[in-house]
């Protein structure tokens, strides 16, 4: 059966009426017959629409008219289904239930801990901000409970408070802060067998290195917050020294360490509890040349560890001897790939290996660094000894203190030699010898090595890895907002900079998965691509739906990727009749 309007003409005016027709086979052929003539088009009306509603209740779909359709809610959805699936993956539910199982404890654990670990994942804000999150972020439990935030009654907000979130739902993240952090170790310990196990993680390189986080407020109170070297652009704020153990992406383990602390200080305490917690032998352990010292390097040679290690190339007697070692013969040299070629060193009959790396591009820049430098300085120079050709300047005094704040600025000192002889007397030059100690070094850096296995070759490669561990500082300070750090004691401090790892395993873990698939995305492009997939709470006619966009391109890209056929949140496929 069907619709048709049928046109008659009476005089001068044409009607139309609606009417309902049937299509029927007779004699092998198809025809029609009207089975009911429901009137004028024009008188019809609002008969026809009560007719319809009439009619709903015996359709297998609902129909509505746009009048019955209502929004009561929409929110970003897409970015917590990725980290639902990610922290299920991980297996952290079984793990935080397991590991921070307490009879005291009268709430979840894990659902609250996936809350915290969710926002510094896809919008990191302090405790106080996450009840703003939670008002335009849809996140639920496993049962597809909604989070809401708890705000305190508009009458009680003063204009100068800046807590605006009831004490007791701010009080309940706070105990989940603190049953985190007593199960750290467990928790780092169950993730690295998960990942080994999962991903089939062979552990053979282990890559540390050291940031720091500064603090909002300046007091240097507690254990951890001190002034000292700042990686934030941040001198006068206290800090909180961060060191980070990654193996194959995975960031493993954390350690923290007071504002003050200097960063080879820390590499024994970090390797002997990664011997001990995850019970690696045979590794070779990659870090900076701020880890560099003898003790430090003997340290790992007695736990029967490998080292790869970046020496300094300034002010360096080691370095100094190492390139001063080089081989002039062109076929000295490896060819790494276009811009890179390595040489293999040793110092007499010491069974450790220097590897020299010249890269082409950091020797251009180098060198118009140096040109600029020097440009500057000479410039600098010259008006000195003009001054005093001129007989403007000649107290030696005053001519030194010139010529050294010349040559203080732009590194003069690595390229010039200047002399003061007496009164009205100043001589500069190029110093020969300094600048062929310049040019030495000039697009190269020197790695270190006992590994007796390990190629020149794979050095460069294996050293280019601690970019890794770079990356990931840069997440846990930029992009998870590890900076600056509000909480005030120092098991607090503890607790928000785990959140943020265990936030920058998730991340990791979805940067594996996408290159896995040859998707050319990075995972923070693909959280910022998975938030035009929202949940919509519609009320259709009386009765309440939860609806899922698709998402843009990117989005279904990565819910591709990641294998998620069904991005609606759970119970989503229930409907529920208003009471």
């Amino acid at each position: 059966m069907f619709l048709r309007v049928s046109r008659v003409t009476s005089g001068q005016r044409t009607y139309e009426y609606l009417q309902i027709l049937e299509t029927y086979r007779e004699e092998g052929r198809h025809r029609q017959r009207v089975i009911a003539n429901l009137g004028r088009l024009d008188r019809l009306g609002e008969t026809l629409d009560n007719l319809m509603r009439s009619m709903r209740r015996y359709c297998r779909e609902q129909f509505v008219s746009p009048t019955e359709i209502a929004s009561r809610s929409s929110a970003v959805w897409g970015p917590i289904l990725l980290a639902r699936h990610l922290w299920e993956e991980m297996g952290l539910t079984e793990i935080i239930h397991r590991v921070c199982r307490s009879p005291r404890q009268k709430y979840d654990v894990a659902e609250r801990a996936f809350v915290l670990v969710a926002n510094r994942l896809t919008e990191p804000s302090s405790e106080h901000g996450l009840a703003r999150w939670l008002e335009h972020t849809f996140v639920c439990d496993r049962q597809g409970r909604r989070w809401e935030p708890d705000w305190l009654p508009v009458e009680a907000i003063t204009k100068d408070q800046r807590v605006k979130v009831s004490s007791g739902q701010l009080q309940r993240w706070y105990r989940t802060l603190d049953a985190l952090l007593g199960a750290k170790e467990a928790i780092e310990g169950a993730l690295y067998r998960r990942v080994r196990d999962l991903f089939s993680l062979q552990v053979n390189l282990v890559f540390y290195d050291v940031t720091s986080a500064y603090f909002q407020r300046r007091e240097p109170t507690g254990r951890l917050r001190r002034h000292g070297k700042s990686r934030d652009g941040h001198p006068r704020e206290v800090q909180v020294i961060v060191g980070v153990v990654m193996a194959n992406g995975w960031p493993i383990a954390h350690h923290l360490f007071p504002g003050q602390t200097a960063d080879k200080s820390t590499l024994q305490s970090v390797v002997a509890d990664v011997q001990r917690r995850f019970g690696v032998r045979r590794v070779t352990v990659v870090a900076d040349r701020g880890m560099v010292s003898e003790a430090n390097l003997a340290f790992l040679s007695e736990r029967g560890f490998r080292y790869l290690v970046g020496i300094k190339g300034r002010r360096s007697r080691e370095a100094a001897q190492v390139l001063a070692s080089l081989g002039e013969d062109e076929g000295a040299w490896v060819r790494v790939d276009e811009e890179n070629r390595v040489q293999t060193v040793r110092l007499g009959e010491e069974p450790v290996r220097y590897f020299v790396v010249e890269s082409g591009a950091r020797k251009a820049y180098e060198q118009s660094l140096r040109e600029r430098s020097m440009d500057r300085v000479g410039q600098a120079l010259e008006k000195i000894a003009r001054a005093v050709s001129a007989g403007r300047l000649k107290d030696p005094a005053k001519i030194g203190a010139r010529a050294e704040r010349a040559v203080a600025a732009n590194h003069g000192k690595r390229y010039f030699s200047y002399a003061v002889g007496g009164e009205g007397q100043f001589t500069f030059e190029q110093d020969a010898e300094k600048m062929r100690a310049e040019l030495a070094r000039e697009g190269r850096y020197i790695l270190k090595s006992d590994d007796p296995d390990l190629t020149a070759v794979d050095a460069v490669e294996t050293y280019k890895e601690l970019a890794t561990v770079e990356a990931g500082f840069r997440d846990l300070k930029d992009v998870i907002a590890m900076r600056p750090i509000w909480h005030k004691t120092d098991d607090r401090i503890r607790a928000h900079i785990l959140v943020a790892t265990l936030a920058l395993f998730l991340k990791r873990t979805l940067q594996h998965h996408l290159d896995a698939e040859g998707v050319c995305l990075s995972a923070s492009d693909a959280l910022g691509a998975m938030k035009t997939v929202s949940v919509t709470d519609l009320d259709l006619g009386g009765t309440k739906h939860r609806l899922v966009t698709s998402g843009g391109r990117d989005a279904r890209r990565v819910l591709k990727a990641l294998r998620l056929r069904d991005p609606r949140p759970p119970g989503c496929s229930q409907t529920e009749r208003k009471r």
